[in-house]
């Protein structure tokens, strides 16, 4: 099962209230203390006395029907959790992080399950000493950690952590970024894996190490940045990323035009098989009103028969969970798992006030996985919509989710629909 996150960033969640408990999701700072500066400390003591709290409380309701196109087979899964977080303020530019996360089910039925929101949990899941000087900062420890293809795909209840080493200098812009993951933590697990997505993939992994840089420059009216990743997943592929994006920023359509780069091959043991993946893709962003943004995006994944999927891109830890940073990406599944071939998508992403964000995708996969096979010709019509709350309430979300996927090798439509009461604080 997958989750994606689109490309101009939502914010989604879920909150419980029936049982003192609401679900949420991110990260806004509460201070303790109101002596610190900007979470500054002047002492050790102010240190953990100006710290903050940050938490993320929701509520999930996941129904399927002919679940990922197997006819008759629907699933429906009601779960609650999240994760509450103290930081401390800094002092001399060293802090410190912990956070609890707990996930519990609701009248779960084990042959209708969503896999992921199945399991109970309950453990530490962020704990990690934070390093920050000027633009430099370096982190180590159970944390958060977002490059090309390794995040917090922000949908689940648990967060997916990853426990290693993450130094970045410099802005999002201009950085010098390096990373180091010896394990990691699942949606659907409370404890840090030596293993990956790919649990089918017989064998372990040592997690992955890469480093990356990009750069912005203003030309007239314009501005060009871009940024170059190399990463290496132990045992499984070795990777190339890389995007450019020129964008005009004082005209009112506000348009943007990117291009991407993915290389992918084996590395090690290949436990997920054989890599041989390129894939070449452009994207075209533009303001239809201050309130609408449009985009158009195209990848095309270059056919390679002996290798894994025919091509596809091997993810390690976005396999089944999100399409990473490719333009062209469907919401329910993930483009590097479907082989190879072209994709399309076009988004409207709406703003209709301060409180309602309203959108739609439609994604066309003609990607195929197996050599010599058809094309899934896999179409995905979705429509989303967010409230936020706002007064006493500020905080609180609900969000909707609904599509269906139709696909040739299938003569059934794949339904589902995502409900997210949420709340952040």
């Amino acid at each position: 099962m997958k989750i994606n996150k689109f490309n101009f960033t939502l914010k989604f969640g879920a909150v419980i209230v029936s049982q003192a408990l609401f679900m949420g999701h991110a990260l806004a700072a509460s201070p303790i203390a109101s002596s610190c500066d900007a979470g500054v400390a002047d002492s050790l003591t102010e240190m953990f006395t100006c710290g903050s709290v940050h938490g993320s409380l929701r509520t999930l309701y996941y129904s399927t029907k002919n679940a990922y196109f197997v006819p008759g087979y629907s699933q429906d899964t009601i779960s609650y959790g999240g994760s509450v977080k103290y930081a401390t303020a800094e002092y001399y530019g060293l802090s410190l992080g912990v956070s609890g996360i707990f996930q519990r089910g609701i009248a779960h039925n084990d042959d209708h399950l969503i896999t992921e929101l199945g399991p109970n949990e309950t453990g530490v899941g962020e704990a990690y000493l934070s390093w920050h000087y000027q633009d430099f900062r370096i982190t180590a420890g159970d944390q958060r950690i977002n490059i090309p293809f390794i995040g917090d795909y922000d949908w689940r209840i648990t967060p997916i952590l990853f426990r290693g080493i993450d130094a970045n200098y410099g802005d999002s812009d201009n950085f010098l970024h390096a990373t180091k993951i010896t394990r990691y933590k699942p949606w659907g697990d409370d404890q840090f894996l030596d293993t990956t997505a790919y649990t089918d993939a017989e064998g372990t992994t040592n997690g992955m190490w890469g480093i990356g840089g990009g750069r912005a420059i203003k030309l007239d009216n314009k501005k060009l940045n871009g940024q170059l990743w190399y990463e290496d997943y132990n045992n499984y592929t070795k990777m190339v990323y890389a995007d450019s994006f020129l964008s005009w920023s004082d005209t009112p359509y506000q348009p943007k035009i990117g291009i991407q780069f993915i290389r992918g091959l084996s590395e090690g043991k290949a436990l997920a098989g054989q890599v041989d993946s390129t894939s070449y893709g452009a994207q075209f962003v533009m303001n239809l009103t201050p309130s609408l943004i449009w985009s158009l995006n195209y990848d095309h994944i270059a056919a390679s028969e002996n290798a894994y999927g025919n091509g596809a891109l091997v993810a390690p830890y976005a396999h089944n969970t999100s399409s990473g940073t490719y333009f062209a990406q469907p919401f329910f599944t993930s483009t590097q798992d479907l082989g190879s071939g072209n994709a399309y998508s076009t988004d409207l992403n709406w703003t209709v006030n301060e409180n309602i964000s309203l959108g739609s995708r439609y994604s066309f996969m003609d990607l195929t996985p197996n050599s010599g096979a058809s094309s899934s010709n896999q179409s995905e019509y979705l429509v989303y919509g967010t409230y936020s709350f706002d007064g006493v309430l500020k905080g609180l979300s609900l969000t909707d989710f609904a599509g269906v996927q139709t696909t040739s090798t299938s003569n059934k439509n794949f339904w589902q629909n995502r409900l997210a009461l949420e709340y952040d604080f």
